[in-house]
């Protein structure tokens, strides 16, 4: 009902633009008319004098100079009005254009091709924080894959846009609904990565954070015990804390403040992991744990407060780069098709110990700041440093040996690539001045792989 009203409403734009135009043509084909009466008339008149002329020898002209100026005044007075109506025609197009965008942009576009999967391969996946950053990205292989993906997300980061393209799809469905909340559906997987993940984001409302990865992971956990269905709980490289050891293996048990202020975050997915394995031994849930290190890409929120998506977005707008405490504590940035791969290879394998997902390349944040700066054309940001963070960890790198050996995964994307991707994304946002539906971000390695 929704497309035929929409389809109705563009129907009668289009109709209202073409009546428009044939009334400019009609007065402009009237004006030229006008014009030709006016140049016959002129001709007639020069007939007349020459007869006069030749027959009454040379009879003097009847105040002819007068008359053709008063028609030249005509003349000029009609082709100011048609200018000036003209000017009026072309801004009401204009309007009419600006409103069939947006009608173009409510009507859904042809969905990517997926594959066919028979029922018995195709899956019935939840995907908890399916909007966001990296949950969206995720929706996109799963669907492509063919298999049937409900998404759970109450939007505190996720957004609709990032899963706009599915919206109507077969095999999607999108669920309204905050996982602190029981949830009751059927499920052959889940994928939990429902929280906030930012520091501003998760310390905004602490409380909420500890509540989304106790009470949310709770639920999760109690909904794949009761469906019989295999679980991958997405947990952090915060777990770590500030580490004593590096780069950080599985085995190290990490060096957290309990009460800073990247607690709520960073015990929340302690939690979450030991409520998980506890689910395992005593409800035999098939659980899966990866923790994830710094992931960048494109649907990252401009305004998220992560490094990447900071520095890009000062180094567009030629702002000053700003590097928090003496720039020298490192990450390790992976690319989110990178980490996509990961996530799906563990849920896929027999592996049930957590699993560091990241990539193992290290740089200083002022490193970092310098290669971003000189990756965007035309930036002329200088680098400047401020007050160091509370609790901000100096050192961090996953040594991936476990899931290059059990789950036969290392990144592909490089750093370059990768920052080009998000750069070009970041910079088609702020371009952006109206909303349309095939703006959405979809990376086109994701249509052509699958």
């Amino acid at each position: 009902m929704i497309r035929q009203s929409l389809k109705f409403r563009k129907t009668l734009t289009i109709i209202c633009i073409v009546a428009l135009l044939i009334f400019i043509f009609l007065k402009l084909k009237q004006d030229k008319v006008y014009d030709i009466q006016i140049a016959k008339e002129d001709q007639k008149s020069d007939d007349v004098q020459g007869l006069s002329y030749r027959d009454f020898n040379r009879q003097p002209k009847k105040d002819i100079p007068k008359e053709e100026s008063i028609r030249k005044m005509e003349t000029k007075i009609v082709g100011d009005d048609t200018k000036q109506e003209l000017q009026e025609a072309k801004a009401r197009i204009e309007q009419l254009e600006k409103k069939l965008a947006v009608l173009e942009g409510r009507i859904p576009q042809k969905y990517p091709e997926v594959k066919y999967l028979g029922y018995k391969h195709r899956k019935r996946i939840l995907v908890t924080g399916g909007a966001g950053f990296v949950g969206s990205h995720l929706v996109d292989v799963l669907m492509m894959r063919g298999h049937e993906v409900i998404v759970v997300d109450n939007f505190f980061t996720g957004r609709k846009r990032n899963v706009e393209h599915w919206f109507g799809h077969r095999n999607f469905e999108m669920i309204h609904h905050d996982i602190v909340n029981p949830l009751y559906v059927e499920a052959d997987e889940i994928y939990h990565l429902a929280s906030p993940a930012s520091p501003p984001h998760y310390m905004q409302n602490p409380v909420k954070t500890i509540k989304t990865n106790t009470l949310g992971t709770i639920n999760m956990l109690g909904l794949a015990r009761r469906v019989g269905a295999k679980i991958l709980i997405a947990s952090t490289s915060e777990v770590y804390g500030d580490p004593m050891v590096h780069p950080q293996p599985e085995s190290y048990w990490g060096h957290v403040n309990p009460i800073g202020p990247r607690a709520c975050y960073d015990e929340g997915k302690r939690v979450a992991e030991t409520l998980a394995y506890s689910y395992a031994k005593q409800e035999k849930v098939v659980v899966r744990v990866a923790r994830i290190f710094n992931t960048y890409g494109p649907r990252m929120h401009a305004s998220d407060g992560r490094v990447v998506s900071n520095f890009i977005m000062q180094a567009l707008q030629n702002l000053t780069i700003t590097v928090y405490g003496n720039g020298k504590q490192t990450r390790s940035f992976c690319y989110v098709s990178d980490l996509v791969d990961g996530l799906l290879a563990l849920m896929d394998s027999s592996y049930t110990l957590p699993v560091n997902i990241g990539n193992p390349v290290e740089h200083t944040i002022e490193e970092f700041a310098v290669i971003i700066k000189d990756q965007v054309p035309g930036c002329r940001s200088t680098v400047a440093t401020g007050a160091a963070v509370e609790d901000d960890p100096q050192r961090r790198r996953p040594d991936i040996a476990i899931a290059e050996k059990h789950l036969h995964w290392s990144p592909k994307i490089s750093l370059q690539e990768g920052l080009q991707r998000t750069i070009d994304y970041f910079k088609e946002e702020l371009s952006r001045t109206t909303f349309y539906n095939n703006q959405t971000y979809m990376d086109a390695n994701v249509k052509l792989l699958h």
